[in-house]
């Protein structure tokens, strides 16, 4: 099995919900930068240093200096990591994570992950149209995480996102 999607419940929706409400009244970082200027790593690697409204962020542990500790953002947001965890619970209880990654308005381009190796749950939420994951299974196959949450290893999955209207938000649990 190279994915699994699972439908997301009227319950499951309700709680991105709460946590759309959460995220909307803070401050996510920003990944723009100015033509010249070399962003992060892994903003720079999914190409979203060029999207003027991407915000990227995680939550749970990160990595920093080679040591995985809590996130800046868990630190300054500390209301935030148990709501995921609520959603886990109610959306796919067998499923282990300690970190959350979050983005707001990204497109990404066709990329593997390096951070999160293994499998990763990916789910989105917003007021949004468009925005598909493709997985490149190896033909694209485009899948909508606004109806669907999708696990897969997108260390050995190459996979991008489609462009979208409105406001877009996703989450990828991964440990």
């Amino acid at each position: 099995m190279d994915y699994l999607r699972t439908e997301l419940s009227n319950q499951d929706k309700n709680i991105l919900t709460e946590i759309y409400n959460e995220l909307e009244k803070i401050t996510l970082p920003t990944t723009y930068r100015s033509e010249g200027v070399k962003g992060g790593y892994h903003a720079s690697k999914i190409g979203v240093t060029n999207q003027r409204n991407a915000r990227q962020t995680i939550f749970g542990l990160s990595k920093h200096k080679g040591v995985k500790q809590e996130s800046r953002y868990t630190k300054k947001y500390p209301h935030i990591l148990p709501l995921f965890r609520k959603f886990i619970q109610t959306h796919y209880p067998e499923f282990e994570f300690n970190s959350v990654y979050v983005n707001r308005n990204t497109i990404s381009k066709k990329h593997l992950d390096s951070e999160n190796a293994g499998v990763s749950l990916l789910v989105g939420f917003g007021n949004y149209s468009g925005g598909e994951t493709v997985l490149y299974l190896p033909d694209e196959e485009k899948f909508d995480i606004n109806t669907h949450s999708l696990i897969f290893n997108g260390s050995k999955i190459s996979h991008k996102s489609e462009p979208f209207e409105g406001t877009r938000y996703s989450l990828v649990f991964f440990k």
